[in-house]
């Protein structure tokens, strides 16, 4: 699973990389960060809306942790940060979002911890080559019915898992789905078929590296470069 990633990707970074035509006001207000953690608001890619040209990417922000439309409050959104590729499509909190609404949450790695004798070692993956990461992500949007017909609308995202493939297997036994630039543009389209979107996620990942890192990571309370740099 992925509970924490870092994006320290700049705003121009993230529109040249993912094709973007247009990026909200909000998306300049997001600081770096490299201890992002579920309910925290981070950057998206999703399709454009109609008329816009098909193909056409937006950047927009949401917040980490899926919200169903259904759901009474937010705070269920705490709990579904993650949606099971295997599941996705059946199950109630994303079934929905799989069908209307997927886009592509940007990172620069992530993290995950080894659990040993020891106890658990947090390390940073990231791609060999040091380009932006792709997570095939979901979203939705709710407001707080009570608040009534004026009520803003909130949005949320979910990160897509799969299960870990060859070496990442060693760390852990899920991954983000990491999706490469012809499985992205199967994911946004508005006209894949579930079995394309099945097989989108299922690409092979870029390639990846990974090195252990301090403890710290595993505090909402800490984050800047240090976080990342190789355990001395």
């Amino acid at each position: 699973m992925c509970g924490r990633y870092a994006n320290f990707l700049t705003e121009q970074d993230l529109i040249d990389a993912f094709e973007v035509a247009v990026a909200s006001d909000e998306v300049r207000l997001l600081p770096p960060s490299w201890n992002v953690s579920p309910t925290q608001k981070v950057p998206i890619v999703v399709p454009a809306k109609e008329p816009a040209p098909v193909g056409e990417r937006h950047l927009e922000v949401a917040r980490w942790g899926l919200v169903p439309s259904w759901a009474k409050d937010p705070s269920v959104g705490s709990r579904m940060f993650n949606a099971r590729s295997e599941t996705m499509a059946e199950k109630p909190s994303f079934r929905a979002a799989f069908a209307k609404r997927r886009c592509i949450v940007p990172a620069s790695g992530y993290y995950e911890w080894r659990t040993g004798t020891d106890g658990k070692t947090p390390f940073f993956i990231h791609p060999a080559d040091g380009s932006p990461l792709a997570f095939a992500g979901l979203y939705e949007f709710w407001r707080d019915k009570a608040a009534g017909a004026d009520a803003a609308w909130m949005a949320s995202c979910s990160i897509v898992t799969v299960a870990s493939r060859d070496e990442m297997q060693q760390i852990h036994d899920r991954q983000p789905a990491m999706l490469t630039t012809e499985s992205a543009a199967a994911w946004l389209a508005r006209d894949s078929t579930p079995a394309e979107l099945h097989d989108a996620v299922a690409a092979p990942a870029p390639a990846l590296v990974w090195h252990e890192v301090d403890t710290a990571v595993g505090s909402v309370r800490n984050n800047g470069p240090d976080l990342v740099a190789p355990l001395a």
